[in-house]
C-alpha cells in the first residue's frame, strides 16, 4: 500500500526548519540542503514543494505570520477594543526564544523586501492587513467609549504600528535595555495616552 503523505505537514516542516536556520545562522545559512537536513526530510522532496530558495523563504514568512494571526484571532475572539489591541501588540514583543526567532526571520524578510519586488509585494500585503486590524480595534475602542471620538484611527493605526515595530527591533538589538517587561510597559503606556 502506498504511503500517504500529508503535503501541508511537509510544507510546515520545511517552513519551521527554515525559520530555525534563519534564526540561528541568518540568511546566509539558508540553503536547500541545509533546510532539508534540518527538517529531517530528503533533499529531493523539498523540490516537490519549492522551486527556489526565495519561494521557500516567502513560504516560511507566511507560515510565521499565519501562526501569529492564529494567536491574534484568539485574542480578538475573547477581547475587544483597547484590550485586544494591547494583547496583539504585546504578542509582537520579544518575550521568548520563539518570538526572538520570529523577529530574526522578519528582519531577514525586510532585507529581502528592500531588494526584490516579490518580497516587497508580500510585505505590503501583510502590513496592509496588520494596519487594517489595528484600525478596526481602535474604531471598536472609540465605539466602546475607551478613546476620544475625534481620534483619527487611520493615522493612529500607522503610528501604533511604527511604534510597535520599533519596540520589537530595539528589543532584539538591546535586550538588556528593553527586556520583555519594559517592551510591554511601553505599549501599555502609549495606549493609555490615547485615552486622554
Amino acid at each position: 500500500m502506498p504511503k500517504i503523505v500529508d503535503h501541508d505537514r511537509q510544507r510546515e516542516k520545511f517552513a519551521d526548519a527554515t525559520i530555525r536556520i534563519m534564526a540561528r545562522d541568518g540568511l546566509d545559512g539558508v540553503n536547500m540542503r541545509a533546510v532539508a537536513a534540518e527538517a529531517g526530510l530528503s533533499y529531493g522532496s523539498l523540490f516537490h514543494y519549492f522551486n527556489s530558495k526565495d519561494e521557500l523563504l516567502m513560504h516560511a514568512v507566511r507560515h510565521s505570520a499565519a501562526l501569529q494571526t492564529r494567536r491574534v484571532n484568539e485574542y480578538s475572539s475573547r477581547y475587544s477594543g483597547l484590550r485586544a489591541l494591547q494583547q496583539i501588540l504585546c504578542d509582537d514583543t520579544i518575550s521568548s526564544e520563539s518570538s526572538r526567532d520570529d523577529w530574526l526571520v522578519w528582519l531577514a524578510f525586510l532585507y529581502k523586501a528592500s531588494l526584490k519586488k516579490s518580497f516587497a509585494l508580500l510585505y505590503a500585503e501583510m502590513i496592509d492587513g496588520w494596519l487594517a486590524r489595528i484600525k478596526t480595534l481602535l474604531d471598536d475602542a472609540i465605539e466602546a467609549g475607551e478613546l476620544r471620538p475625534e481620534l483619527d484611527t487611520e493615522f493612529e493605526a500607522m503610528a501604533v504600528w511604527v511604534y510597535s515595530a520599533g519596540i520589537g527591533q530595539q528589543g532584539l538589538l538591546h535586550p538588556r535595555r528593553l527586556p520583555p517587561k519594559m517592551q510591554k510597559r511601553l505599549i501599555s503606556e502609549y495606549l493609555n495616552k490615547l485615552k486622554r
